[in-house]
């Protein structure tokens, strides 16, 4: 990560996203994708990918410069093979929680690193870093959907230079099972109506008040909270 003094910004407004790059130990900074998200997918684990990459290329493309290395990230549960977004109201929450009481669902997170570069070298070893990251991504890291792509982007190593540069991003998907418990009408009720669900995909908090209600997962614990952790970490760690 000290190879051109690149800096990392994270291109979400999540506390739990904050949260969890802080546990990474790597310094960033918060700048939020100001994008319509909008995708043509709907496979969920494709979904977020898209999604992801929206948020990941507009920041790096308009508020970025060329030694940044931008993260987009997006969350959804589904279950029964519908989406699970977040909840207009309580009411919603109530019938999203219902759903999935007493049985299993998913949760997918989309992850996107935009890195621009300056030149053939210094494109070379982010596909080199990119190529170390996908050997191990399937087996270690629960990864799916990963791509790498290039794209020229309108990023300029000086303001006076009207030349645009490349960018490479790599981008993938994770996804946890998440086994909840049976639950009485009462019981979703008052978790529904505490507030908490109406900012969460899937109308509930693994790390919040919902937690006695899950009896285990498949997969990484950090990825239901918004952010695959030991993935995110590998990749940047190469970068």
């Amino acid at each position: 990560m000290d190879r051109m003094n690149r800096k990392i910004i994270l291109a979400s407004a999540s506390p739990r996203r904050k949260e969890i790059m802080e546990k990474l130990g790597f310094a960033f900074k918060i700048i939020v994708s100001g994008c319509e998200e909008i995708t043509d997918e709907t496979e969920p684990g494709k979904v977020v990918v898209q999604l992801a990459t929206v948020k990941a290329k507009d920041v790096a493309e308009n508020h970025a410069d060329i030694c940044d290395i931008v993260i987009g990230a997006d969350t959804v549960v589904a279950h029964k093979g519908c989406i699970m977004g977040k909840p207009k109201g309580a009411d919603e929450a109530f019938d999203m929680i219902k759903s999935y009481a007493g049985d299993v669902h998913k949760v997918y997170t989309g992850v996107c690193v935009a890195v621009p570069y300056k030149d053939e070298a210094d494109k070379t070893k982010i596909i080199e870093s990119a190529k170390k990251f996908e050997k191990a991504a399937g087996s270690f890291y629960g990864v799916e959907n990963l791509n790498t792509a290039e794209y020229l982007s309108g990023i300029t190593d000086k303001p006076e230079n009207n030349k645009k540069s490349g960018m490479i991003t790599i981008s993938y998907s994770v996804y946890t099972d998440v086994h909840v418990v049976p639950m009485d009408d009462e019981e979703i009720k008052k978790y529904a109506t505490s507030g908490e669900p109406l900012d969460k995909a899937g109308a509930y908090a693994i790390q919040g008040g919902f937690a006695p209600y899950i009896s285990s997962i498949n997969g990484d614990y950090y990825n239901v909270v918004g952010l695959p952790a030991c993935s995110v970490y590998a990749l940047l760690k190469n970068l």
